[in-house]
């Protein structure tokens, strides 16, 4: 979950007006250029990568965004920031990001015991919600929730969150003498690949000649990178399965599956010699039709 104070639009690149669609873009072109397999070594490129997720956390939810706009670095606390000011609590009205004034969080006898229910002494069911990258959910992670105890102690609670979890998926705990506490985790987007079931698809490029004369393509997985072969004559678009390249099965064995569609990259820029090369190609394909 995002930590820092930092503005998340600047971060993208993308004005406040942005649309989804925008941010999204934005996200997938920075992500990919600062990507730690890109960049190995770079520790510049590492901390720029985290930004970029870290703003794209926010601002790629719907509520989120909605939230950093109204409370700015308070956006976490956005709920029990808007239920202080219905009940007067703290005193002030709350401004966004480009303002302040936000009123004391704890002012007025708010307490995060109040948030899960505990103040009463009873026990019921409370929700937390926690973010993880594709890679966590195909590893497998632990992730420590902070939660308030009926007797207002604040006690961290670590969650096993299970491999091959997906996003929207419950993670059942029960602490001790605090009932139990539901974890739902949110499986942040990634700028490579696409989570279908328990099925990845993703897009990999090779130069011209390897599609056109046949030959081999690195084609990366989540976890590694294998050789595909390509056969002489295949088509830009083409899509191979990759058996068992894909997420874990939620308490199950095996794999999925990785569909990787294939993207032809030419030659930047043309050098003459190529030129002419494609030039010939072309006079012989137009004779043959």
């Amino acid at each position: 979950m995002a930590t820092g104070d930092s503005d998340y639009y600047g971060t993208l690149g993308v004005n406040r007006g942005a649309s989804a669609d925008d941010i999204k873009r934005a996200y997938r072109r920075l992500a990919r250029e600062h990507h730690p397999d890109m960049n190995r070594g770079s520790s510049a490129s590492e901390a720029r990568f985290k930004s970029i997720n870290e703003a794209y956390e926010v601002l790629g939810d719907k509520k989120r965004r909605r939230d950093y706009d109204e409370f700015g670095s308070q956006w976490r606390h956005a709920d029990e920031l808007r239920a202080q000011s219905r009940r007067g609590f703290g005193g002030g009205g709350f401004r966004g990001p480009g303002g302040s004034g936000f009123g004391p969080f704890g002012g007025g006898g708010f307490s995060f015991s109040d948030m899960f229910g505990f103040g009463n002494g009873g026990r019921p069911q409370v929700s937390v919600e926690v973010e993880i990258t594709l890679e966590e959910a195909f590893a497998g992670v632990e992730r420590t929730v902070g939660v308030s105890a009926p007797s207002g102690q604040q006690r961290n609670i670590a969650v096993k969150i299970p491999v091959g979890i997906a996003d929207g998926g419950t993670v059942r705990v029960r602490p001790s003498g605090m009932g139990s506490l539901d974890v739902k985790v949110r499986v942040r987007e990634h700028p490579e690949f696409e989570r279908v079931g328990d099925d990845l698809r993703s897009e990999f490029k090779s130069p011209l000649h390897v599609p056109l004369l046949g030959g081999t393509a690195r084609v990366r997985t989540l976890d590694s990178a294998v050789d595909l072969t390509i056969p002489a004559g295949t088509q830009n678009g083409k899509t191979f399965r990759l058996r068992g390249k894909g997420m874990p099965r939620l308490q199950g064995s095996g794999r999925g599956d990785l569909i990787a569609k294939l993207s032809v990259s030419l030659p930047d820029p043309i050098s003459e010699e190529e030129q002419k090369l494609f030039t010939r190609l072309k006079e012989l394909h137009e004779r043959r039709n």
